[in-house]
C-alpha cells in the first residue's frame, strides 16, 4: 500500500507531463479564449508573480486529494463507486489541463484551473463524507445492537472467552463513535478531507464489530 500511495503522485506527474508534452506537438492551445471577458483573469506581472506560489501549493495538494479520491472510488461499494466515477474522472482530467497550462508556462491560467480543481474536489468529498456518515450510523447502531445482546447473554460472565469479546468490542464501539464524533466535527467546518478520514476509520471499526459478533 505505500508503494502504491509513494507511486501514484510520481506516476501522475509522468503522465500529464506525457501528455502535455504530446499535446504541445499537435496544437497551440490559447487558454483565453476559453474564458468570457467577464472572467478572464488578471494578466499582469503581480498577477503572475502570485499565481505561481498559489499554482504551486495546489499542484500538491490538489493531487494528494486526488489520491484519496481515487482509492475511495475504487475500494467503495459498487453503486457508491459508480454515482462518483463520473465525476472522478472530471476532476483528474481538469488536474491534467491545469498541469497542461503550468508545463506550458500559462501560470495564470494555470491557477485558474487549479482552484476551479480545488473546488471540485471539495465538492465530491462533500458527498462522499455524507455517504460515509449516513452508512457509518447505521452500521454503528447494529453495533450497539448486537453488545447489547452480548451484554444480556447469560453466557457471557461464565465464558472467559465471551466476556474478553465483550471488553474487546464495547473498547472498538467506543474508538469508533469518538471517530465519528470527530468526524462530523470536521464536516461541520467544512473540512471534508479530515471528516472522510475520520468516517473511514469508524466505519473500519464498525465492520470488526460487525464481524466479530456475526452470530450474536
Amino acid at each position: 500500500i505505500f508503494l502504491s500511495m509513494t507511486f501514484m503522485p510520481f506516476a501522475m506527474a509522468q503522465e500529464t507531463a506525457g501528455s502535455a508534452e504530446k499535446t504541445d506537438k499537435t496544437r497551440n492551445v490559447d487558454p483565453s479564449k476559453e474564458y468570457p471577458t467577464s472572467e478572464m483573469p488578471e494578466d499582469s506581472y503581480l498577477a503572475k508573480f502570485h499565481a505561481i506560489d498559489v499554482a504551486e501549493k495546489l499542484i500538491s495538494r490538489n493531487l494528494e486529494q486526488i489520491y484519496l479520491l481515487n482509492v475511495i472510488v475504487q475500494n467503495f461499494d459498487k453503486d457508491g463507486g459508480k454515482k462518483w466515477k463520473g465525476e472522478y474522472d472530471e476532476i483528474y482530467a481538469g488536474y491534467k489541463k491545469a498541469m497542461e497550462y503550468y508545463y506550458k508556462r500559462n501560470i495564470i491560467y494555470s491557477r485558474v484551473e487549479l482552484e476551479n480543481n480545488r473546488e471540485k474536489i471539495r465538492g465530491l468529498m462533500k458527498k462522499m463524507s455524507e455517504q460515509y456518515r449516513d452508512d457509518t450510523q447505521g452500521m454503528l447502531n447494529k453495533c450497539a445492537d448486537r453488545i447489547l445482546a452480548l451484554h444480556l447473554d447469560a453466557k457471557t460472565k461464565s465464558d472467559p472467552n465471551k466476556n474478553d469479546q465483550l471488553f474487546q468490542n464495547q473498547l472498538r464501539l467506543r474508538i469508533s463513535y469518538g471517530q465519528f464524533d470527530d468526524a462530523a466535527s470536521c464536516f461541520t467546518d467544512n473540512n471534508f478531507e479530515g471528516s472522510l478520514y475520520h468516517f473511514r476509520v469508524a466505519k473500519s471499526y464498525a465492520i470488526r464489530i460487525l464481524e466479530d459478533l456475526v452470530e450474536v
